[in-house]
């Protein structure tokens, strides 16, 4: 084992931010994030106070940005020792408890607009351990690759370990609400408030089997860990019928969408064989995604589109197809397509990176048509999902610039924007 000292555990009343009034107030367990670093995270505490707090209002997006780059700016770096461990020993010294990990609970607020203001909306849940601003990176990232179809080899003693700690992270959150007065969850219900935790497709019928007494205010976050297993469509209903809501998360193209969206509208349907100008279109499109991808300020590959993916177009379709026919057997189905910061770098021009503003406008510069392709999947699959019933979350903090086209272009987007804290 690595000799990693445990550290100081803190009272959480006295260190732990504190979030007030919001019904967010306690409501957050250690869990996965699907991003390496760089999403900030909030750490709510469990105090009396909290739980007697008033759930009328929600509070605004700039007052939680405050409390998210107080904390921050405090929070130690994980222990080096941690973030390089094997994934055989990460679950032996951090999951299964050997070294100390981070008591705190700890979630990503997600906002949506009420009265022209980003309020609270949801809490997703993430793993943290010492750092607020991410995983134990590599460690948990490899981990988590090796306990699920990302990885050529099975092993199933990593994977039920990753289902589950996915489990466990349910049961405890569910645990906390428990602890709630009626009237407290009913203004959690009341303010369509949820907590979410991250679940692949082969992990949701763990997640439906378990006993929680308040599904109703908990979340599923279908991650795309793990390839579709047989009767999805089925274990989607069950989850939609039982929790608050089922989410698809990171969701972004693959080459091979673009390249067929490129190919659809660049001839018309009585086409057999496209023009030679349709196959310089697509090629254009093509070395643009493949051959010039945006860059860092190092010139190194910024957001390439992967050539294949699980969460692509095509799995975002079956799953809004899916909700459609839970809709029609649970009227009350709630759901969002969430899109990857990837997907939103060239959608919005947004990402985490301080330098994806710049690095994204100067590829947009340079390949005008295929960000107009990459857009217009993107309006399509946005255009899909309203009228499924769906919510859009973009994955990213963006400014309300940012996103001005897009209300232009799809007015019935309105409310059902959310955006990552």
């Amino acid at each position: 084992q690595v000799p990693v000292p445990a550290r100081k555990r803190h009272p959480r009343s006295e260190t732990l931010p504190r979030l007030r009034p919001a019904a967010a107030r306690a409501v957050g367990l250690p869990f996965v994030s699907s991003q390496a670093s760089g999403s900030m995270c909030l750490s709510l505490s469990e105090t009396a106070a909290a739980r007697d707090c008033c759930f009328s209002f929600l509070p605004e997006e700039a007052h939680v940005a405050r409390i998210l780059q107080e904390f921050a700016a405090n929070s130690p770096g994980n222990e080096k020792a941690l973030c390089e461990l094997q994934p055989e020993d990460f679950v032996e010294q951090v999951i299964n408890g050997k070294v100390a990990v981070d008591d705190g609970d700890w979630v990503q607020p997600l906002f949506t607009q009420v009265g022209g203001k980003w309020r609270l909306c949801k809490l997703e849940v993430l793993y943290r351990l010492q750092d607020a601003r991410g995983v134990p990176f590599p460690a948990f990232v490899d981990f988590v690759a090796a306990a699920s179809d990302q990885s050529p080899q099975r092993n199933s003693h990593l994977q039920h370990t990753f289902c589950s700690f996915a489990v466990a992270s349910l049961l405890r959150v569910d645990a906390r609400l428990a602890e709630w007065s009626p009237k407290q969850r009913e203004a959690m219900a009341s303010g369509r408030v949820l907590t979410a935790l991250n679940f692949t497709a082969k992990q949701l019928e763990a997640a439906i089997d378990a006993p929680t007494r308040f599904p109703e205010l908990l979340s599923l976050e279908e991650t795309e860990y793990d390839d579709e297993p047989e009767g999805l469509t089925e274990l989607r209903c069950q989850a939609w019928k039982k929790f608050g809501a089922l989410s698809l998360d990171d969701v972004k193209p693959s080459l091979a969408d673009v390249e067929a969206w490129m190919s659809s509208g660049a001839r018309s349907p009585d086409d057999v064989k496209p023009s030679p100008a349709d196959v310089e279109a697509l090629q254009a499109v093509a070395a643009a995604f493949v051959d010039n991808p945006p860059l860092t300020p190092a010139g190194r590959p910024y957001k390439a589109l992967p050539a294949k993916y699980n969460h692509d177009l095509a799995a975002a379709q079956r799953f809004i197809s899916d909700f459609r026919r839970a809709r029609r057997e649970h009227a009350e189905a709630r759901g969002e397509l969430k899109l990857a910061e990837d997907f939103c770098c060239y959608l919005i021009g947004v990402g985490y990176a301080p330098f994806a503003r710049a690095s994204l406008a100067e590829w947009r510069a340079r390949h005008p048509e295929a960000s107009a392709a990459i857009r217009s999947l993107g309006l399509k699959l946005i255009r899909e999902g309203l009228d499924a019933g769906l919510d859009i979350c973009l994955e990213v903090s963006f400014e309300d610039a940012d996103v001005a086209w897009l209300h232009e272009a799809i007015p019935e987007l309105g409310p059902r924007l959310i955006k990552q804290g």
